[in-house]
């Protein structure tokens, strides 16, 4: 069954989503680096979308779209979590673009410290869901102007959810590549004063040498996600907004893109895995542990008790001695 393929998916997403975001906990670097403590908010963002999708698969494949029943409640609130989950995570893109533009700076520009503090993380993440639950609680208020089966394929293509739902999405991904391209001209105008480098000591070359070479490995981890993302969401985000102004519906098509949405929390955590080496480290750990033989125990208990008795034996010489 095609849903059942999905939502064994969405199970395997979430199972690793969950080894991602444990991985890089355990690198203890959440506390020491913010562009890794926002990589671990967006990996919990897209886990959240990855259980609200296979929840949604299992209610449109249970019940029926035109009937009346709690089934219909449910897709009205799994409507608006869905879209709340993507905007987080465009959100917690966006933060991550504007902490490595404030890495560029030889000084912390204050305004970006504290639009990619935790705070701000968290105000982020609850704006996205309280701006799309909001909604959900005045359907459930005025059910007057509430369409009538929320289940159904067209809910989510009506005008007044499309317009609520893509401007948002529509006017952070405007933010994002503006960002990420001002960031790659800072890079670029940085890497200038490099050549110029005979005043400084060796070790200050190194210093910048690292820095840079830190800075152009999170630029490739982060231009994976940005790719991923606009692939994953723009579509659906740009067809919405044609049907606001065409009025031509394709159901076949918000299918398709819906399903597409799945596209980013399929692929971030193998950024993750290949991009940050911490986690890849985790990972090669994890995979050496389970090869090891349980025969390996015997044969170090037995070394152990060797090098015991050669212990006691030696001692009982010298004191005979």
């Amino acid at each position: 069954m095609k849903w059942g393929f999905i939502l064994g998916l969405c199970i395997t997403l979430f199972g690793v989503h969950i080894f991602a975001a444990v991985a890089l906990a355990k690198t203890g670097q959440l506390a020491k680096k913010r562009f890794f403590r926002l990589a671990y908010f967006l990996i919990i963002s897209d886990a959240c979308m990855v259980i609200e999708y296979a929840w949604h698969t299992i209610l449109m494949n249970t019940n029926d779209f035109y009937t009346d029943g709690p089934h219909q409640d449910q897709c009205l609130v799994l409507m608006h979590l869905l879209p709340a989950s993507i905007l987080s995570s465009l959100f917690m893109t966006l933060l991550m673009c504007l902490q490595r533009l404030n890495a560029t700076y030889s000084a912390p520009k204050r305004i970006l410290t504290i639009l990619t503090s935790n705070i701000a993380i968290i105000l982020g993440f609850l704006f996205s869901h309280v701006y799309f639950l909001s909604r959900c609680v005045l359907e459930f208020i005025r059910k007057v102007q509430r369409v009538q089966f929320p289940c159904a394929p067209n809910y989510n293509t009506q005008k007044r959810f499309l317009l609520f739902a893509d401007t948002p999405n529509a006017s952070f991904a405007t933010f994002i590549a503006c960002s990420y391209l001002v960031l790659i001209l800072r890079i670029f105008r940085k890497r200038k004063p490099m050549n110029g480098t005979k005043s400084l000591s060796e070790l200050q070359i190194q210093q910048e040498r690292k820095a840079a070479l830190r800075i152009r490995y999170n630029m490739i981890t982060l231009s994976c996600i940005i790719i991923v993302t606009a692939i994953s969401i723009l579509p659906r985000t740009s067809y919405g907004l044609y049907i606001n102004f065409n009025g031509t519906i394709d159901d076949d098509i918000v299918r398709a893109l819906n399903n597409l949405l799945l596209l980013n929390p399929l692929v971030d955590p193998i950024i993750y895995i290949f991009r940050i080496k911490e986690v890849r480290c985790q990972l090669i750990r994890r995979c050496r542990s389970n090869k090891t033989t349980p025969l390996g125990l015997p044969m170090q208990s037995a070394n152990a008790t060797a090098s015991t008795s050669r212990t006691i034996v030696n001692g009982l010489a010298t004191v005979t001695k």
